[in-house]
């Protein structure tokens, strides 16, 4: 039971690489199985079964705008290629406890991504769009202005830390973002109109792809590979005696905040987690068997003493990548990179203070590395990293923090 946990521990790793992995279209898989012919019986049931099964209708979306802002989704797509559509959408969700309003904005086909809470109203907001990208490259060759308009609603973007994001107008079928006061800034989704689409419709292979971004992460007081994440779009991965995903919900209380965990497969174990009113203590009740105490996963690891950080490559137009290279109380390292409120590692490695103002690094991928004092008066790193997700790194990392 604890080798699946790990396997899964591992796997989540390698989906969580494929967020900022780039751009471009997926590299196809090839299986091969040995199969037989059905019996005449059995092929006339499956075809029966084929042509009867039918996509599920979908209600018609609500003629109140406020309402059908979250049955749908807003979708900016243009075509790159003969064989390649670029996609961006925003997704909102309706309020919850503890949680408010969420949205998640899905970049280069859900490969990039931005998440945090919004704030919808009926107040105008003034931009000057193109309604497409044909319109808008077209526009560049003839130096025209975008039309102007007036959308009815403003919507407010918001970090999960508070940190105002953005705005952008809406009508009800169209969400106007203008690119200085975008969540999405500097992005490739950002100065373009969204259309409201069916969550069901051409797309929706693009919006079941939707990055689980991560609101409560929990390990075990005694075992750190008993793990459980709760994510912003409904879902969970209990990771505690053995995988289960599914569906969350959650109440707050004045003795803490209690979510509520049903597994997909109803033959798998469903749980109770109830959170103390400050968050520093966690217990994870499980419907059959034993309860386990929980933290925040954040404290379960070695503390920080040290880091470097730079800017590194562009992920897209206009944005850099932050790389930072991380220095922890066992000797144990890591390199990270982030861009649109996403971090992901890079290398992992070790590191010890050779003086005051000097640090060794040996990397697994980067290799052996000594800081040098640089022109500001602090160490400075020269990062080398061939073969990154997004490509060759050769920055200047500067130290940022002062070691304990």
């Amino acid at each position: 039971m604890k080798s699946n946990k790990l396997m899964a521990v591992l796997l989540s790793g390698i989906m969580a690489v494929s967020i900022l992995a780039g751009c471009g279209t997926d590299a196809g898989t090839q299986t091969t199985a040995t199969t037989t012919e059905p019996s005449e019986s059995v092929a006339e049931t499956i075809e029966t079964i084929e042509t009867t099964e039918e996509t599920p209708p979908t209600e018609a979306p609500s003629a109140d705008p406020i309402e059908r802002l979250t049955q749908g989704r807003f979708m900016y797509k243009f075509n790159v290629d003969v064989n390649f559509d670029m996609t961006n959408y925003y997704h909102f969700y309706e309020e919850q406890p503890i949680y408010g309003k969420i949205f998640y904005a899905g970049l280069c086909i859900n490969q990039m991504n931005v998440a945090g809470t919004y704030e919808i109203e009926e107040k105008e907001f003034q931009y000057a769009l193109w309604p497409d990208r044909d319109a808008m490259v077209a526009a560049e060759e003839s130096g025209e202005e975008p039309p102007e308009g007036t959308a009815p609603y403003t919507i407010t973007f918001y970090g999960f830390d508070g940190t105002v994001l953005g705005q952008a107008g809406y009508d009800g079928d169209v969400l106007y973002v203008p690119e200085m006061t975008s969540a999405l800034a500097g992005t490739s989704s950002s100065d373009a109109m969204f259309y409201y689409e069916d969550a069901n419709g051409e797309n929706k292979e693009i919006y079941d792809g939707e990055v689980g971004q991560v609101l409560l992460d929990l390990v075990a007081v005694d075992e750190p590979t008993s793990q459980l994440k709760i994510n912003h779009n409904g879902r969970y991965q209990d990771l505690v005696n053995m995988e289960v995903e599914g569906s969350w919900t959650v109440e707050e209380g004045t003795d803490g905040h209690t979510y509520t965990l049903t597994p997909d497969d109803p033959t798998d174990i469903g749980a109770v987690v109830t959170i103390s009113p400050d968050g520093a203590a966690a217990t994870y009740t499980p419907d059959e068997g034993d309860a386990v105490e929980m933290k925040d996963a954040k404290e379960a690891g070695p503390a920080l003493t040290g880091s470097f950080s730079g800017e590194g490559p562009e992920v897209t137009e206009g944005t850099a990548a932050i790389i930072s290279l991380y220095m922890y109380d066992d000797g144990s390292a890591k390199s990270t990179m982030s861009a649109f409120g996403t971090e992901m590692d890079l290398d992992q490695g070790t590191w010890e203070a050779v003086n005051q103002y000097t640090f060794s690094f040996k990397m697994s991928s980067a290799g052996e590395m000594v800081s040098e004092l640089g022109e500001a008066g602090l160490p400075e790193i020269h990062y080398v990293h061939a073969g990154t997700q997004i490509g060759d790194m050769d920055v200047i990392l500067i130290y940022v923090m002062e070691a304990e």
